[in-house]
């Protein structure tokens, strides 16, 4: 536990009375699913203290109504880098900007956690005006941001999981880490009529479904795993009985139909899957198999067993959490934790379809 002024300790155990805490995690999808299990924690230890967080405004679904907060304080990001190309919009964005830094001050913070540990967040944390702002030292906060931030927590060494990362914030408040709880995502309740419509198509799934996710964003299409392996998976599955549902979101479709048309007699596509669809179909699915992007860690929030394939990214830093799983990447490969070295390094070069089997038997036999 580090050292904190006498007020907040005060607040801490008073179990967060009198006390409003902002938390900034601004994206991506899976950063944020993952900052979830912390932030449960945080109020489980502070019952009574005013908890809002802030993040990007196209994140803002994945937390809105959530029963742990009071709120969430949506950065409108898209609308400041519109307004930022023509200098004719300046003193718009200036007044835009004011008027957010005046919602984070009204806020009346005593307590900002930095999960991003970038430069946005840490002026986030400064505007804020709380006199703990509580950030990472080391690798983990680039940009400056320790400029911004109060006291610091040690990153740890470069292939620390990044849940074990987050939960570094909340124990050095003297908060217990354990038990690490799920997302408890409204998104899933929200989801459950789109979900039940989409699966009544598929008849009979005989074993149970599985979800299978291809894409990725253009910004992280590194992280796509070949579909060779994606459709080995749904062979393996259709053998044992599991029905491979391929879902797909904006930009993906092409992916999904190319992991289908390799594994036609097995795989089944799924019609185009918003974020609560795609949050219920996984709370109803036995296995989750994809690369290491947001619906992997969605099923981790909603408590669905993962298999997570790796190439370009350590799956060591970015693992499961939460549920059972298993790690395929390249036999030999040596990560460091350093994202341009991993991505850099051969990719998803070397995994054979005997590790997707595996894994595909190990998570289905409860190995």
């Amino acid at each position: 536990m580090i050292a904190l002024p006498d007020q907040l300790v005060q607040s801490l155990g008073n179990q967060g009375r009198n006390l409003t805490v902002l938390v900034i995690r601004l994206g991506a999808m899976g950063d944020i699913l993952r900052t979830l299990p912390p932030v449960r924690l945080l109020r489980s230890a502070l019952p009574l203290a005013r908890l809002f967080w802030i993040t990007d405004q196209q994140w803002g679904v994945l937390l809105d109504g959530h029963p742990d907060l009071d709120g969430v304080v949506a950065v409108p990001r898209k609308n400041w880098d519109e307004l930022s190309r023509t200098p004719a919009d300046w003193g718009r964005l200036v007044g835009s900007v004011r008027e957010f830094k005046q919602e984070l001050r009204d806020k009346k913070a005593g307590l900002a956690i930095d999960f991003h540990g970038k430069l946005r967040s840490g002026l986030m944390a400064w505007w804020s005006g709380a006199d703990v702002r509580l950030g990472y030292s080391g690798h983990q906060q680039a940009e400056g941001n320790r400029l911004f931030t109060t006291h610091h927590v040690p990153s740890g060494d470069r292939r620390t999981p990044r849940m074990d990362r987050n939960l570094s914030l909340i124990r050095a408040l003297g908060i217990p880490d354990s038990p690490l709880p799920g997302g408890d995502l409204p998104l899933v309740e929200a989801g459950r009529q789109a979900a039940a419509e989409a699966v009544s198509t598929l008849g009979d799934s005989r074993a149970g479904l599985a979800v299978l996710s291809p894409g990725a964003s253009e910004a992280q299409a590194y992280k796509r795993p070949p579909a060779p392996l994606l459709a080995a998976a749904c062979r393996e599955l259709d053998r044992r009985g599991v029905t491979p549902f391929v879902v797909w979101g904006p930009g993906e479709e092409e992916d999904a139909r190319a992991v289908v048309g390799l594994a036609p007699e097995a795989a089944v596509l799924a019609p185009p899957t918003r974020l609560a669809a795609l949050a219920a179909l996984l709370a109803r699915a036995r296995v989750f198999v994809g690369g290491d992007t947001g619906p992997l860690h969605m099923a981790c929030a909603v408590g669905c067993p993962v298999i997570g394939i790796y190439g370009p990214t350590d799956p060591r830093v970015n693992q499961p959490w939460g549920v059972r799983f298993r790690t395929v990447f390249p036999p030999g490969r040596s990560y460091t934790g350093i994202k341009r070295i991993d991505k850099e390094a051969g990719g998803f070069k070397g995994i054979e379809v005997a590790q997707v089997d595996l894994a595909v038997a190990e998570i289905l036999d409860g190995a």
